[in-house]
């Protein structure tokens, strides 16, 4: 018997109802300092960044376009989250680095990101969340990268 009509409806109600917990509560918090879920994730990657990074490297790391991200980085400009430094070679590139105000929200947006992913694995357990994580690891793998490679 094919199980897909099953898995369908069953994965629709929890699309519906696990992934929208879940941005509820990981978005609580970022949106008291005017951040979107995405421009979040930006400015944490900038600030964790061993280099400077260009617009141009988080774009390809995301897999959207450079407007897509230049939208962000606005946001995080305006803000005042996120700076620009040119490259004396050339002045078109511009690396983007945190600003002290930056790094502080992204120091109180982890750590409010952290109690609520803890209390998601004390309930769960880290094996369901380790197995969790794996299935999105897989799904990006398979799915997102090769999907972005035939586009």
């Amino acid at each position: 018997m094919n199980d897909t009509p099953k898995m369908l409806n069953d994965f629709l109600k929890y699309y519906s109802t696990v992934l929208r917990y879940m941005d509820d509560y990981i978005s609580e918090p970022i949106s008291q300092f005017h951040l979107t879920f995405d421009a979040f994730l930006i400015m944490h990657e900038i600030g964790t960044s061993s280099k400077p990074l260009l617009l141009m490297d988080i774009a390809a790391s995301h897999h959207v376009s450079r407007s897509a991200i230049s939208r962000q980085i606005s946001i995080l400009l305006k803000y005042d989250y996120v700076y620009q430094v040119a490259n004396p070679a050339d002045r078109r590139q511009k690396s983007l680095l945190l600003t002290e105000k930056g790094q502080d929200i992204d120091r109180q947006l982890i750590a409010a990101i952290q109690d609520v992913f803890d209390s998601w694995v004390n309930k769960l357990g880290s094996q369901r969340v380790e197995g969790m994580l794996d299935f999105f690891n897989d799904f990006t793998k398979q799915v997102i990268q090769v999907s972005a490679q035939n586009s």
